[in-house]
Formats: structure tokens, C-alpha cells, sequence
């Protein structure tokens, strides 16, 4: 026999229950408790996979930590910004990692090279002109890393989106680093692009 519950609630019942033998009280425990441990397994069935659905792709990001790319390549990311998980690749010689920060996202690649800065600047210029609508802006300027490393930076603009891009090859690796997003969030933004081109760091800088 299965009670249910009065209008006064589930206080009402555990007085009935109260009230019935121990026999009875202990089969209508069991009862209450395995409509319990069903409801539970329902939310699991049920409910995870929908809460799994509307989680985002992102990981928010520890505050001055440096995040490792691939190859022992390490960046600290932009701060309030998270790694999104689904275009992260880390790898042991090489690694991709896009961190976003409202609408500007920047990407990080490290890949083997055995060439020179300029060649592998010019390679960078490649890839983001071979894009439709996208166009290098002015010369490049050289930048360092916190560790001396030397790099060269320029800028490029595509289609309602500005960006911001720098490139450093060190112990046979080459770093790509792009920023982009709508101008008046880039602009912003420029100043933490520039602290976390400071912390590449090769893992043993040449």
C-alpha cells in the first residue's frame, strides 16, 4: 500500500506513517524511498544531458597563469578571457589554443620551424590575406617577449573586424599570434594583447 500525501503535505504523511505498525511503516519507506532514488535517476537521465547542452565551450581561465599551447610553449591569457575547449589542441611538438574575451578572440599556434623570423612572418601574412575580404595593414614592428625573444608584430583588417598579429621563432619552433574582433572592442583590448605576447615563454627560451 502506497499513502499519498494529503494536502498538508509530506508532514501529514510521516505522521501517518507514524501512526502504522512497524511492518507497514517499513514498506512505506521503502516505497517513499524508492520514489526518491527514481526521481533522482530521472534528473540524471534527463536533466545532465539538457544542462550539458546549454554549458558553453568555455573554461574560464586562471588570472596571471600561464596556459601551455604545445611543445612547452606557454602564453598567460588575457585576463577575464576563457579557453574554448572545442578549438584547443595541445600536442607534445606542436599545440592551438583560442582564448575569447567578449567579442575578440585570440588564437595562439605553435608549430615545429626551421626557418628564419622574416620567412615565418611573411608566412603569417599569408595566411590571413589568403582569406576573402582580409588585408595586411602597414609594416610590421618588432617586438620582444618578456625573455628577449625577438618577434615581429603588424595589423590587418577584415570585414567589420580589425586584428592584430605577431609572430616568434625560437629553438625550432615557430609562435602565431592573432587577435581580432569589432574595432572599438580590439582597441580596448590592445593593451592586454600586448602583456600576453610579453609572457611567450619557449619552456627554455633559446
Amino acid at each position: 500500500m502506497i499513502v499519498v500525501p494529503r494536502p498538508g503535505g509530506w508532514a501529514d504523511s510521516a505522521g501517518t506513517v507514524a501512526r502504522m505498525g512497524p511492518a507497514r511503516a517499513g514498506l512505506v519507506r521503502n516505497a517513499l524511498g524508492s520514489l526518491a532514488i527514481a526521481g533522482v535517476v530521472a534528473v540524471i537521465a534527463l536533466g545532465l544531458p539538457r544542462i550539458n547542452r546549454l554549458m558553453p565551450a568555455g573554461r574560464p581561465v586562471v588570472a596571471g597563469a600561464p596556459y601551455t599551447v604545445g611543445a612547452g610553449v606557454s602564453v598567460v591569457p588575457p585576463g577575464g578571457s576563457y579557453l574554448d575547449v572545442t578549438k584547443t589542441r595541445p600536442s607534445d611538438d606542436r599545440g592551438t589554443a583560442l582564448f575569447v574575451a567578449g567579442g575578440v578572440r585570440l588564437v595562439v599556434v605553435v608549430s615545429p620551424y626551421r626557418g628564419t623570423l622574416e620567412q615565418a612572418a611573411g608566412r603569417l601574412r599569408r595566411k590571413i590575406t589568403e582569406t576573402a575580404g582580409y588585408q595586411v595593414a602597414g609594416r610590421e614592428s618588432p617586438v620582444l617577449t618578456g625573455n628577449a625573444v625577438p618577434g615581429l608584430r603588424g595589423a590587418y583588417a577584415s570585414p567589420g573586424r580589425l586584428g592584430d598579429y605577431a609572430v616568434f621563432v625560437a629553438n625550432g619552433l615557430a609562435v602565431e599570434v592573432t587577435a581580432s574582433g569589432p574595432e572599438h572592442q580590439l582597441r580596448a583590448f590592445i593593451a592586454a594583447v600586448k602583456r600576453c605576447l610579453r609572457s611567450v615563454n619557449f619552456g627554455g627560451d633559446r
